[in-house]
């Protein structure tokens, strides 16, 4: 704590570098102003006798020579000491005002750069829109921001064309996607087919739906990470009551239980995205676990935010590989893999829909194994 309050930053180094200067051109204008003034009060030399002045008479009849001379000279080291005195009380109270003013000047020269950096600092792939617009005059503060303004609108045209390329070239592979499925159908429903025939239309089928859902994923992704195109009063447990409704059977084959506990949340959002986060939770939660297992869902509000969480039994993770797991087309290192397994998009989406929801997603591995996935959503009032 003490280090950071001392550590040598720029507004300290000015504010030190202004004092200094004022300090040795203060100490240097005392110190001509004290050798001017000495020489101004040197000894003008013996009194000269038979003066005009009859105060002068008077003194020269009751001191001698040498007695005057000694009292001139101790009235001018007097008043040059008191001179001095003076002179150092002065150069101590303004060096120190020097010093606050410098400080203070300091601050409002750099308060440009503090903008620029707390920008920097905040700056993420979610507020690549936002802009510093920094107002002042054409100097080399105002040219940082705009450089740093340019940088910003060429990564948010570079992300944009990335997800333009993901959502057309998801497109583009639906249609040819359809037809392989389709042919795999129909040779499947031929009354002459071979079985031979039928394992290699089942295996093209299955390859087929495969890459669907990866199409599917890749849209919602590109969808989720876009600005919001349809954002309405959704009820998150109401959702969420659904979706569990639609993953019975596959919890049922999969022998896994399913517990709901369904409070109050509700959120502004875009029900179709908010549809597929919880989709991808519940159906990581089933696919990920063991038989005779468990999948929880819970939902309620705290403190103004709706907390979604979704926990599940399955094979232990190791701590460290949680992070990983929100990682595109990154699944558990551990567990069984089917040809009916994920593609590693689900966490993904997850965090890109929270994120477009200002929301953020948490995980943490169970000691006994499985997941727990926390996802916290600003909340609207009834």
């Amino acid at each position: 704590m003490f280090n950071r309050l001392i550590r040598p930053t720029i507004r300290l180094r000015l504010t030190l570098t202004y004092g200094m200067l004022f300090l040795l051109a203060g100490a240097f204008l005392l110190v001509l102003t004290y050798v001017l003034l000495n020489r101004a009060l040197r000894d003008p030399g013996p009194p000269q006798r038979g003066g005009d002045h009859g105060q002068e008479s008077a003194i020269e009849r009751q001191y001698t020579p040498a007695q005057i001379n000694a009292l001139r000279k101790e009235e001018r080291q007097s008043a040059l000491r008191q001179v001095r005195i003076q002179a150092w009380i002065a150069l101590v109270v303004t060096s120190a005002g020097a010093l606050l003013l410098g400080w203070l000047i300091a601050g409002q020269t750099l308060a440009p750069i503090r903008e620029i950096t707390s920008h920097a600092q905040h700056a993420s792939e979610e507020t690549l829109n936002e802009r510093i617009d920094l107002r002042g005059p054409p100097d080399e503060l105002k040219e940082l921001a705009d450089t740093f303004d340019g940088m910003l609108d060429r990564l948010q045209a570079a992300f944009e064309s990335q997800r333009r390329f993901a959502a057309q070239a998801s497109h583009e592979l639906r249609t040819p996607l359809a037809i392989i499925r389709a042919e795999s159908d129909v040779a499947l429903a031929a009354p002459d087919v071979t079985e031979r025939e039928v394992n290699y239309a089942t295996s093209i089928r299955d390859a087929a739906d495969r890459s669907e859902r990866l199409v599917d994923g890749l849209l919602a992704l590109a969808r989720s990470e876009s600005t919001l195109r349809d954002s309405r009063r959704v009820d998150l447990a109401e959702l969420a009551g659904d979706v569990v409704g639609e993953q019975t059977d596959a919890a049922d084959a999969a022998g896994v239980e399913l517990d709901l506990d369904l409070g109050e949340g509700v959120v502004n959002g875009d029900r179709a995205l908010l549809w597929r986060l919880i989709g991808n939770l519940v159906e990581n939660a089933i696919r990920y676990n063991r038989p005779g297992g468990w999948a929880r869902l819970r939902v309620n509000t705290e403190d103004a935010n709706v907390i979604l969480n979704v926990e599940n039994s399955g094979p232990i993770i190791a701590p460290e590989l949680v992070d990983s797991l929100f990682e595109p087309f990154q699944r558990g290192s551990t567990g069984p893999r089917s040809r009916t397994s994920g593609h590693g998009l689900g966490l993904t989406i997850v965090r890109s829909v929270a994120a477009a929801h200002g929301g953020e997603v948490t995980a943490v591995a169970l000691p006994e194994g499985g997941l727990s996935v926390t996802v916290t959503m600003p909340g609207i009032g009834e």
